[in-house]
């Protein structure tokens, strides 16, 4: 596995050394699937801004992993019509897992990928296969530090791998996907700071004022930043139906995929008795924000969409942040009998095929008067 500590020293010298021979990031081997797609994994050197790291005079080199999805022939190409789409992901399911679940017409990065476009997903740090900071794997050698991967580190995370898909591409601007809280804070608020790199913005299941089932869970703001820091997640049904899910609407033996995926994540999930690490930040940040941010200083073609049983996005709540965009070409678009969980779920692929419709839609210039 890839997931490193820093504790690990002589890990992390070999990982440093590699960085330093190939310049920029570690490429792990390509592999082409039956439908003629190749995946590649990128690991980006990043210096972090997690406030461990300068608090206690500890080097803050870490990696960022990326995957990539496209067709076979167009890995490091400049695409056509500048279809290339990056996936942020929420709260705790990494990237490559959240839009790459090799189960079934599970994989969004699949399902685009054979539409021609070049596809991206990255994990947050402390997520996935990227680098956890020291807080997370030795959290007992710094008592005072806050709760890992607050939303500026995860967003200094995105602003890393948008130069390098830039470089990567020879392109300036970069379609945008989040979900979950990958759309209520990651996704926009990068996009405000940057809105000359993005494209288009595709908000999936979004909490904007209204955080729905989780709007009494505000209140444990300070104990998740101060105490908690790091919580354990045990992959269940349960939880995908406290989201709106149910067990009619999940696509036969995808959780099943989903849970042994997402613990093969976290190398200490035998050891936790088959739980995951997800530091709490981000959510954090969250739970003090109302709203999560200021919808009217966005101002690129946005789509925000959510499924019809969604307990944590609000249709109400979606709504209102459609009418709050700034953007002159925007829409909102509710998915049938899907809740949260929409890419595990039976209705993924009208889901799929509605974001598809949204980027690659014409929009008409104004004619001038």
């Amino acid at each position: 596995m890839m997931r490193q500590a820093l504790g690990s020293k002589f890990k992390w010298t070999i990982f440093i050394s590699l960085i330093l021979l190939s310049g920029l990031f570690l490429i792990s081997p390509s592999k082409a699937t039956a439908s003629e797609l190749v995946t590649t994994d990128y690991y980006i050197n990043h210096q972090s801004i997690e406030p461990v790291y300068t608090d206690n005079k500890l080097d803050p080199s870490v990696l960022i992993h990326l995957r990539e999805v496209v067709l076979a022939g167009r890995e490091r190409t400049a695409p056509k019509e500048g279809k290339i789409l990056l996936f942020l992901h929420g709260y705790s399911t990494p990237g490559y897992i959240a839009f790459d679940l090799d189960h079934e017409n599970c994989s969004m990065m699949r399902y685009f990928a054979r539409e021609g476009w070049d596809t991206f997903a990255l994990d947050y740090e402390g997520h996935g296969l990227s680098t956890d900071p020291p807080s997370i794997d030795f959290p007992s050698l710094f008592p005072n530090s806050k709760a890992p991967i607050h939303s500026d580190v995860a967003i200094s995370d995105v602003e890393r791998v948008f130069a390098f898909i830039q470089a990567l591409r020879g392109v300036k601007k970069v379609h945008i996907l989040g979900w979950s809280l990958g759309a209520s804070r990651t996704g926009p608020i990068f996009t405000i700071r940057h809105p000359e790199s993005v494209s288009r913005l595709v908000l999936f299941a979004p909490g904007y004022k209204n955080l729905g089932f989780a709007e009494r869970a505000r209140k444990s703001a300070d104990v998740l930043d101060n105490r908690v820091k790091v919580r354990l997640s045990h992959p269940s049904l349960a939880g995908w139906y406290v989201f709106g899910s149910n067990k009619d609407i999940i696509v036969p033996g995808a959780f099943e995929a989903f849970r042994e995926t997402d613990l093969a994540s976290d190398p200490k999930s035998g050891e936790l008795g088959g739980s995951v690490r997800i530091p709490q930040g981000r959510l954090v940040d969250l739970l003090r924000a109302n709203p999560q941010f200021d919808a009217s200083k966005i101002t690129v073609p946005t789509l925000v969409v959510r499924g019809s049983l969604d307990t944590f996005s609000i249709s109400e709540d979606c709504k209102n942040l459609t009418d709050d965009l700034g953007a002159d070409f925007k829409k909102f678009v509710e998915i049938p009998d899907a809740s949260h969980m929409i890419p595990y779920e039976k209705s993924n692929v009208i889901f799929f095929k509605a974001v598809k419709d949204f980027l690659e839609a014409k929009i008409e210039k104004p004619k001038s008067q």
